[in-house]
């Protein structure tokens, strides 16, 4: 069968179209786009406006995804370092099965708020670029940095940028 023709023709040019097409993620000096989501424990509704007022770092995550099975780690013991009354860490999971998020969170555990995202809808509002993606608020809710990918080499770079949040 001769996969040439309109159709072929119709794909190539929707891909050279989605590559022109800035797909670009939440930055500084942007604001946070407003969600409800459950908590991945007990299915809480959670709101962004919910943590108005602290400096909160957000992660996009799955535990499919290498790189965030090393970060999330990395982050409860940043979490430490910070009065939770000014900073909150929140992990949105992208998982479609649960079960996973919570397996992996059962031999990983964590203290701050998980919340679900399994259809992506937030990610996909927030134009994630990569997984994981990360953004820190201030505590309006405006984005002063973003990470696309996760480097442990990131972490120096992301506490500098928490304490001038918090001065």
């Amino acid at each position: 069968m001769n996969r040439s023709g309109p159709n072929a023709t119709g794909a190539l040019l929707a891909c050279l179209l989605l590559l022109s097409y800035d797909l670009s993620a939440l930055g500084p000096g942007d604001t946070a786009t407003g969600f409800e989501l459950p908590t991945l424990r007990n299915g809480q509704l959670m709101t962004l406006a919910d943590f108005r007022g602290k400096v909160i770092y957000i992660d996009f995550w799955a535990s499919w995804c290498g790189p965030c099975r090393k970060s999330l780690p990395l982050y409860e013991a940043m979490r430490t370092e910070y009065p939770q009354e000014r900073f909150e860490i929140v992990a949105i999971n992208l998982d479609e099965d649960r079960e996973a998020a919570v397996r992996f969170l059962d031999k990983n555990p964590v203290s701050y708020t998980v919340l679900m995202d399994p259809g992506g809808v937030v990610a996909s509002q927030w134009q994630i670029p990569a997984m994981p993606s990360s953004f820190l608020l201030d505590q309006q809710g405006w984005v002063i940095n973003a990470w696309a990918g996760f480097q442990p080499s990131h972490l120096e770079e992301i506490q500098n940028e928490i304490r001038r949040a918090l001065d």
